[in-house]
């Protein structure tokens, strides 16, 4: 139940969009399409608004993959929680082709 009397929208997870994942070990979380921006984001199981350092490492590195695997132009991790705050979530979006520096950088880190 969101703060504001209604259900949330997180913890009932319609499959309206495309599901990638939905893990409950170590802990319960969901990989799918945001059905608002059409990217891959992950949804903790629990309806809370921040997990824990060793849960955002799990679900990072979960997301890290299924975006690596849908886009070779890479991503970076969107954690700004605009439209449902109280339910942790975070998308993969695509580096704007405007912002090379990321591109390189990233580049470079896939090097090692």
């Amino acid at each position: 139940m969101s703060t504001s009397g209604k259900p949330c929208e997180l913890c009932e997870l319609a499959a309206t969009t495309h599901w990638y994942a939905q893990r409950v070990e170590p802990f319960p979380f969901t990989i799918l399409d945001c059905d608002s921006c059409d990217v891959p984001m992950v949804v903790l199981g629990a309806h809370r608004a921040r997990p824990d350092a060793d849960e955002r490492a799990v679900m990072q590195q979960a997301l890290a993959e299924v975006a690596d695997a849908r886009s070779a132009a890479g991503s970076f991790f969107d954690d700004h929680m605009r439209k449902i705050p109280e339910h942790y979530h975070w998308h993969a979006r695509t580096l704007p082709a405007w912002l090379p520096r990321l591109r390189r950088e990233r580049s470079k880190e896939d090097d090692r």
